[in-house]
């Protein structure tokens, strides 16, 4: 069986895993386009934050959780309190035993992604998180055959004691309108889609929507399409057999070349060595199931 340790895809993971806590202040934002091979657990410990995903602006106040799935484009933000201490937990499918993904795959289909956990159990929960980075920051065999195993138990300890955060009224019309237009996008980022009919949607002039955009999701709008388009033809290749030019019309590309040539760029590799390495991914996931 292949060495489990060289199956992450990204060079953050150690073992599949990495923990990390910071301190935040109100200039920080993530500038650039941000979307990773494995999940992460965001959480507001201090302070309060926003979220893009998927379209939707999250407002996470203190105590809030944000777990983001693989591949999914996300931006965060940090305004008003100068001050924000946050966590962030990165991890893949390989760090979960066999027991245990069950309960996270229900947890996934019945909680959504901005949760936190009940008001009675947030003692309990600091000191797991505590406990996991001062294992991780150990860097020994022996902290991490111990970490192994607590992240089980904290993944369970998640998926039975949390609930979803109930979404606070829009207090911008302008974040309204911004997120009326990436669903639009959203829903039609396989067709002919332009710059103006996007800012139709929102209800401005195609220059202003351009510059409030960017500014809400971080990249503008011909690449934010382009993302949404990279995104669904990997899971083609990953699920389909369909080839690498049916896959690039599907997903609304102009010509498969200019398609490979923007996977490549995204993902460091061509669309055929990318479905070859899933294909292996997939050999020893069975292989563990």
């Amino acid at each position: 069986m292949p060495d489990l340790i060289e199956l992450s895809q990204d060079r953050r993971l150690r073992n599949h895993f990495n923990i990390d806590k910071r301190r935040r202040t109100n200039l920080h934002r993530q500038s650039s386009p941000h979307f990773h091979s494995y999940y992460e657990l965001y959480y507001m410990e201090d302070g309060s934050c926003k979220f893009f995903l998927s379209g939707t602006v999250y407002n996470l106040e203190r105590g809030d959780f944000f777990l983001v799935p693989p591949g999914e484009y996300h931006i965060v933000s940090y305004e008003v309190k100068a001050m924000h201490d946050r966590y962030t937990i990165y991890f893949d499918n390989f760090k979960m035993s066999a027991e245990i993904l069950p309960y996270f795959t229900e947890f996934l289909a019945q909680i959504p992604p901005h949760f936190r956990v009940f008001h009675d159990k947030e003692e309990e929960l600091h000191l797991l998180l505590e406990r996991m980075i001062s294992l991780y920051r150990l860097e020994s065999s022996y902290g991490d055959l111990i970490l192994t195993h607590l992240f089980q138990v904290f993944m369970l300890f998640l998926c039975k004691n949390s609930r979803p955060v109930k979404p606070l009224p829009e207090e911008s019309p302008l974040e309204t309108s911004l997120q009326a237009a990436a669903h639009y996008i959203g829903s039609h980022y396989s067709e002919n889609i332009t710059l103006e009919d996007a800012a139709k949607v929102a209800g401005f002039t195609p220059t202003y929507f351009s510059r409030k955009f960017k500014e809400m999701v971080g990249i503008g709008f011909r690449d934010y399409v382009n993302h949404l388009r990279l995104k669904e033809s990997t899971r083609l290749l990953r699920e389909t057999s369909l080839s690498i030019q049916e896959i690039s019309s599907r997903c609304g590309f102009t010509s498969s070349n200019y398609y490979g040539d923007v996977f490549r760029l995204a993902y460091g590799m061509s669309p055929r060595d990318y479905r070859k390495k899933e294909d292996s991914y997939d050999t020893v996931r069975n292989a563990l199931s």
